[in-house]
């Protein structure tokens, strides 16, 4: 069942990879259905919890190497939600990629992308979670490489991280596998393994969990592996960039659900803790609260509008990986909550900037401007994205942060909720910068022609604006899998209805607060109708009083303030060091003279290169034998 969709997959992949290029909306029309086989297909398997498959492979010594795919709540939870949004995607990607000489690979790498986003989920043992994880790995990394030189810097610094991950992720299968009192490649018996293995040897036990969790860090750039979203999200196709931060850059933090935190919350009943906490849950805590910081910092000193939805990525995966170790129902749920919202929203918000760029063809922000008249309804999907981003009601992002400050008060965390609201505050200068500097103030000469993207594009949006409004509305329907979920993890869950969370220190009726909303929005604008008429006048023609512009050689552009909007602010902050790119631009450099040297190496002669093959060929000969 399971393993029939993936082989689905991979036999459309390979149809679509000999679609030529007259045929090209034939491949991404075949990705969309494709995404709406697997969507039904994966809404069949709700229900059918403790399914597994299994498939023998080989056998390497007193290892036997099998596939085995299950499905779990929180696995089909992810699996569910997320190729929801890759189908959403996929839509725009149709008309999108029409024009694109770089399209092919891109939607035969996706496919199979499509494939192991649920192999990834369904995984139930380390061997296939590592074989599938390294299949999201190399697709995602030439998608983002289409052939432009950014495009390769950005993969540089994503690959570089991707491959410290997996080698940690390596280790720490291998430490798994090896440790007598563990001895399993089943991801759920080595949680129970590795919780009696930490009470005999913690340092030991911590060092495991310490490499899983830098493998799964780097995936959802959590500091100190922050830096690559800025680079790939921005210089990634624009139609995928909506992925990899709506979709792929929460594998990590599946992750850290899956195996991390079942092991801390073993260890909160007995170990040290600190309030409550495991002492590494606790520094974790801090780290993802610091993520939101740094990533709100640089958010709100971006110029180009990619970058700064990349580091306000960032800024959302710290707020979940803190509401996560706080190891509480609140906590737990409202991470996962969030993982959801922000899927929506900041889908929504890419999705958006591609649009702007399909038709400006520019990124950075104080080249746009007064998009509003000319883009109505892909300013509206941007303007309904980053109410929900800025976390203000009645947008679906209200409601996860909500409950992720419900947990650090209800958990005694004061110091964790001022840093929250640091960024949470920060993310209304970010975000109200990117709205006044691409679709309010002035707008621009050469952009008089532009106007609305095609049907096919705007279609996603209004699907994405629904979904914004109607989990703002009805977060129940959302937070009863959440619940099944924390609940399968030994914790209580929240009580919810479709309509209202009630929690410890107050509850909230979202679909109260939306009328309450509507009604005002409403009032007001009754008010605006039954004013007196107005005399709509260009507004340089306010800036002169009413003489013309040109009298004073005034131009549009020269009074769009968008250039350095924040730049107080960052002088404000200059001397404060909280940047490690410097430290990842010299290992990639170095990584790339080891390369050139192998390179030469290789290619100097045919002699070296075999010399070079059979040492390789008989250094593995002699490993495999000794172990």
């Amino acid at each position: 069942m399971i393993l029939n969709l993936l082989i689905i997959a991979l036999i459309i992949s390979s149809v679509a990879f000999f679609i030529g290029a007259k045929l090209k909306w034939l491949r991404w029309l075949l990705f969309t259905g494709l995404l709406t086989f697997m969507t039904i297909k994966l809404w069949s398997f709700y229900g059918n919890w403790g399914y597994v498959e299994t498939y023998s492979m080989f056998s390497l010594g007193n290892i036997n190497f099998e596939i085995n795919l299950g499905i779990t709540k929180l696995g089909w939870f992810f699996s569910f939600f997320t190729t929801v949004i890759n189908l959403i995607i996929s839509i725009f990607s149709i008309q999108k990629n029409l024009h694109e000489p770089d399209e092919w690979g891109v939607g035969v790498l996706w496919m199979l992308l499509a494939g192991a986003n649920i192999a990834i989920f369904m995984s139930l043992d380390w061997i296939t979670l590592f074989m599938v994880w390294e299949v999201m790995t190399w697709t995602s990394y030439f998608i983002i490489t289409p052939g432009w030189k950014k495009s390769f810097r950005a993969a540089n610094y994503y690959f570089l991280l991707s491959m410290f991950g997996t080698y940690a992720m390596l280790m720490g299968i291998w430490l798994l596998y090896s440790n007598p009192l563990i001895h399993t490649l089943n991801i759920q018996s080595s949680i129970m393994g590795l919780t009696h293995y930490w009470a005999v040897s913690p340092w030991g036990a911590g060092a495991i969990v310490s490499l899983f969790i830098v493998a799964f860090f780097t995936k959802s750039s959590v500091f100190p592996f922050h830096i690559w979203p800025a680079e790939a999200h921005a210089e990634a196709p624009d139609d995928f960039s909506p992925y990899l931060s709506g979709i792929m850059i929460k594998y990590g933090l599946y992750g850290i659900l899956l195996f991390i935190v079942p092991v801390f919350l073993h260890l909160s009943k007995a170990g040290t803790t600190i309030n409550g906490l495991p002492v590494l849950s606790y520094l974790m805590a801090w780290i993802g609260a610091l993520t939101a910081v740094i990533g709100t910092y640089k958010a709100i000193i971006s110029n180009d509008m990619k970058r700064l939805a990349a580091w306000s990525t960032v800024a959302n995966i710290g707020y979940a990986t803190t509401g996560i170790f706080i190891l509480s129902s609140y906590g737990i749920t409202g991470g996962l909550f969030h993982i959801v919202n922000h899927a929506v929203f900041k889908s929504a918000i890419f999705i958006a900037l591609a649009a702007v760029k399909y038709r400006t063809h520019e990124r950075d922000m104080h080249r746009l401007g007064g998009l509003a008249t000319k883009m109505p309804i892909t300013f509206l999907t941007f303007l309904l994205g980053i109410i929900a981003a800025a976390g203000i009601p009645p947008m679906n992002g209200y409601a996860s942060k909500w409950l992720i400050y419900q947990a650090l008060l209800t958990g005694k965390f004061p110091f964790l909720v001022i840093m929250i609201f640091i960024s949470s505050t920060g993310a209304f200068m970010y975000l109200y910068r990117a709205l006044h500097s691409v679709f309010l103030g002035q707008l621009p000469q050469k952009l008089e022609d532009v106007k609305e993207v095609p049907i096919l594009m705007q279609l996603p949006m209004f699907i994405m604006m629904l979904l914004m409004i109607g989990i703002g509305m009805f977060p129940g329907y959302v937070l009863r899998p959440i619940g099944e979920i924390v609940a399968k993890m030994g914790l209580v869950p929240m009580k919810v209805t479709n309509t209202t969370m009630f929690a410890f220190l107050s509850n909230v009726d979202a679909l109260a607060v939306f009328n309450m909303f509507a009604l005002s929005f409403l009032v007001a604008f009754v008010f605006y109708l039954i004013g007196k008429p107005r005399h709509h006048v260009e507004p340089l023609d306010n800036y002169t009083a009413g003489q013309n512009p040109k009298d004073f050689g005034m131009t549009t552009e020269m009074y769009h303030f968008a250039f350095k909007f924040y730049e107080p602010f960052q002088n404000l902050f200059k001397s404060v060091k909280i940047d490690v790119k410097h430290f990842y631009d010299t290992v990639v450099k170095n990584v790339n003279l080891i390369g050139d040297g192998f390179s030469s190496i290789f290619t100097s002669s045919a002699r070296s290169s075999s010399i070079f093959f059979m040492v390789g060929i008989i250094t593995i000969i002699i490993a495999g034998w000794l172990l």
